[in-house]
C-alpha cells in the first residue's frame, strides 16, 4: 500500500505542475498523442489491481490522477523558462540546457504553416520533437529571444 501512496503523491504533484505549466505556455505545440497511448497501456496493466485495491480511496485517487494526466499530458509547448515536454510525469527542458534546435517546415497545405522543432538536450544529447502551427520565422524569433547564445538553431 505504501507504493500506491507514493505513486498517488507523485501523480497528483505531476498533475498540479502540468496544469500550472500549461497555463504558462507562450507558444502551444500541436497535441501529442503518445502520452495518451502510454497512459492507456499503463492503465491496462494496472487494471487487475482493481480487484485487490478497488475500495481504497488512495488507489482510486491514483487511478483518477493517472487518467487525467494521460489526457492532459499531450498539450505541450514553450514557456518562459523552457520546453514543456510530452511526458506523463511533467518535465520542463530549461532553455539553458538546450544544445541545439532543428527546425523543419512541413508543406502540408496552403492554409497553415507547420514546423517540426527538435530540441537536443546538452547533457544527454536526447532529442525531443514538438510540432507547431506557426511560421518558421515566428518560431525562430521566439527561440532566439529565449535560447542562450551558444545554442544553435538549424533550419
Amino acid at each position: 500500500m505504501l507504493i500506491v501512496m507514493v505513486a498517488a503523491v507523485l501523480l497528483v504533484v505531476s498533475l498540479v505542475r502540468r496544469v500550472y505549466f500549461q497555463s504558462q505556455l507562450e507558444q502551444k505545440a500541436k497535441y501529442n498523442f503518445s502520452p495518451v497511448l502510454g497512459g492507456m497501456i499503463l492503465l491496462g496493466f494496472l487494471s487487475p489491481l482493481m480487484r485487490e485495491f478497488g475500495r481504497s480511496l488512495i488507489f482510486l485517487m491514483t487511478m483518477s490522477a493517472l487518467v487525467i494526466l494521460t489526457f492532459i499530458a499531450g498539450r505541450n509547448g514553450l514557456t518562459e523558462h523552457g520546453v514543456l515536454l510530452p511526458k506523463l510525469l511533467t518535465k520542463i527542458l530549461d532553455f539553458q540546457n538546450i544544445l541545439k534546435v532543428n527546425l523543419k517546415p512541413l508543406d502540408i497545405d496552403q492554409q497553415s504553416d507547420v514546423v517540426v522543432a527538435t530540441f537536443v538536450e546538452k547533457k544527454t544529447q536526447r532529442q525531443y520533437a514538438l510540432v507547431f502551427e506557426m511560421s518558421l520565422n515566428e518560431l525562430m524569433s521566439f527561440l532566439k529571444s529565449k535560447l542562450p547564445s551558444e545554442a544553435q538553431i538549424e533550419t
